[in-house]
């Protein structure tokens, strides 16, 4: 038998732990502390990821996996006759609110990138033949279809695209069309198989075209050269309509109904191992074939689910929220609202309200249990948080179950006792704060009987006059630090965002969803918000858009203590109607590790 060294000219390394980095793939050493020889691998799998923001059917979608569209579609409980214009843009990590097409439509095509969008024909009660492309932001009008269907297929991009099949009633058709940028013209060839419900990937110039409605030619592919449809291998498994498909001629995946994918080269089609967690079919896809994204769909009732494919040497770990152990005492409305500078390992939780009334406890968290510390010298509840859990500010707040007597003092922690700092210039409860101890702000609320828009900053001595917020306002969450901070869930329908730059505020974008009561970790430029009266949406800010991200376990509001960043942070307490809650929740982004497998012998 060769050895190895002969083979590949060197030796196997011994190593006493495993190489961190991407470049071992397919690298052969021997760890000495597990005593057995090791590599990395590609390997394809699915994940789950933030679902769509509602359960949708027939949409159609562009981009890649890190930034793809999806639009139109119908949700229900409409029926498939009452298609909608929504868009909405995917980052990777969660959805954004994109702008609405102009026709509501279903099952047409799109392809592009997002900022450079297009998507074309569908059922828009009756089929149309409108194409509208997207820079980014708005919908425009291009160039009409030259007939008006449904179920056909696309690909390319925004100035060079390529649709083909479709069908304007039950016929399936032949059709194949050229887009460049402004208008459609005829293909020199046609498909040799018309079909509807079909997949298209690729480019104008190099398409492939895979899978039909119809039972004869749901395995059926070709692939087109800028002038003709060439029929090549057959797929080894018949889908149902409309597959998820992305990547280019030679190097493309399609999935779906039953959830299998198939792979192919640019000759062969390959069974994968890799299977959908949720099968489906009639939703939207984009990106590659080692990066794809499948958006919604039918598996017998509309759905929500989002799943990503990846090809890859690293083991991914979708974001997630996950049960903690509880608080000794469930309350709500406290001011363990921890700053910039907190962890997800080491939060707190400090007064509150509970079933019998305004609190001054106080409890610290170290990753896994709550324990008891030294109290507040002053209960109270709705009041403003900062710092960490070493070095905590709390501030205001209301000292009685109603609506007074509200208090201006203000207290610091030292990781063992609170001391009495000085007091604000003006009593309130129920606003926004953010930052450290020796650097923080605290604004909006409520003095009673009035919310008042002022801001004051804490030097970690005395408190003076900030720049003011744009709004009056109360019952919202803050966070960042003080010259970077936020305020989010804002204005008549809670959505309203503002961000301080330690003079002023600013107007942000909106939220996706209403926040009233919600709360927030992390800075202002990266951070999510969740809760709220009551829900269980979480968004993440990049400092130019909100997102969503996956959704807490349990709904509540005016959650009793967070702590963290966009990526690890905590949710303790809240209160639903008639519950306060000793729920704990932590949040884990995205993680990935390399895919490490021992090697045996037989």
């Amino acid at each position: 038998m060769s050895e190895y060294k002969t083979i590949f000219g060197k030796a196997v390394k011994a190593l006493a732990s495993d190489p961190t980095d991407a470049g071992a793939e397919g690298q052969i050493w021997y760890n000495t502390t597990t005593g057995s020889f090791r590599t990395v691998l590609a390997t394809g799998a699915f994940i789950s990821s933030t679902p769509y923001p509602i359960a949708i059917f027939g949409n159609m979608g562009a981009g890649i996996q890190t930034a793809a569209l999806s639009f139109g579609g119908t949700p229900p409980p409409s029926t498939p006759s009452s298609p909608i214009t929504t868009t909405l843009e995917y980052n990777g990590s969660g959805w954004a609110t994109g702008g609405n097409l102009s026709v509501a439509r279903r099952s047409g095509f799109g392809f592009g990138t997002q900022t450079a969008g297009l998507g074309s024909t569908g059922y828009g009660f009756p089929t149309t033949n409108s194409t509208e492309e997207y820079d980014g932001s708005t919908w425009t009008a291009g160039g009409t279809y030259p007939v008006s269907q449904e179920l056909g297929g696309g690909c390319g991009t925004q100035t060079a695209g390529l649709g083909c099949g479709g069908g304007p009633g039950p016929s399936p058709s032949n059709i194949s069309n050229e887009y460049n940028g402004s208008s459609w013209t005829a293909s020199p060839g046609t498909l040799n198989t018309a079909r509807k419900g079909l997949t298209v990937t690729g480019i104008q110039t190099a398409g492939l075209a895979a899978s039909s409605a119809d039972s004869p030619t749901a395995t059926a592919t070709e692939e087109y050269n800028g002038t003709i449809w060439t029929t090549v291998n057959s797929m080894n498994t018949s889908r149902a309509s409309v597959s998820f498909g992305s990547g280019i001629q030679t190097a493309s995946i399609l999935y779906g109904t039953p959830g299998s994918l198939e792979s192919y080269d640019g000759t062969n089609w390959t069974n994968e191992s890799a299977t959908m967690g949720n099968p489906r079919n009639s939703g939207s896809s984009a990106g590659t074939a080692t990066a794809s994204l499948a958006v919604g769909g039918s598996p017998g009732a509309f759905t929500s689910h989002v799943e990503e494919y990846n090809f890859s040497t690293q083991v991914i770990t979708p974001a997630a929220w996950s049960s903690g152990n509880n608080l000794n005492t469930g309350r709500a409305k406290a001011g363990g609202m921890l700053g910039s500078n907190s962890t997800q390992n080491a939060s707190m939780v400090f007064g509150g309200q509970d079933p019998g009334g305004v609190v001054n406890l106080t409890e610290e968290y170290d990753g896994t249990s709550w324990s008891e510390q030294n109290d507040l010298s002053t209960a109270r509840r709705w009041h403003y948080g900062a710092g960490s859990q070493t070095a905590a500010l709390c501030a205001g707040g209301v000292a009685a179950a109603g609506a007074t007597p509200v208090t201006a003092n203000s207290e610091e922690y030292d990781g063992s006792s609170w001391t009495a700092g000085n007091s604000m210039g003006t009593g309130r409860y129920s606003g926004g704060s953010g930052g450290t101890q020796t650097a923080a702000f605290a604004t909006g609320g409520s003095p009673a009987p009035t919310f008042t828009n002022a801001t004051e900053e804490y030097n970690g001595t005395s408190w003076t006059a900030g720049g003011n917020l744009p709004v009056s306002k109360g019952y919202f969450g803050g966070g960042g630090t003080l010259t970077a901070g936020i305020v989010m869930g804002i204005g008549p329908s809670a959505t309203d965002s503002y961000e301080y730059d330690g003079s002023s505020w600013a107007s942000s974008v909106t939220m996706n969803r209403g926040g009233s009561q919600s709360t927030y970790a992390g800075l202002q430029t990266d951070g999510i918000s969740f809760g709220g009266t009551p829900t269980t949406l979480t968004e993440g800010y990049d400092g130019t858009a909100w997102s969503t991200r996956p959704s807490m376990g349990t709904a509540r509001y005016a959650l009793g203590g967070s702590s963290g960043t966009s990526t690890s942070a905590l949710g303790a307490g809240g209160y639903t109607p008639g519950v306060y809650s000793a729920a704990t929740e932590e949040f884990t982004g995205e993680t990935t590790a390399l895919n490490y497998k021992t090697i045996t012998t037989s």
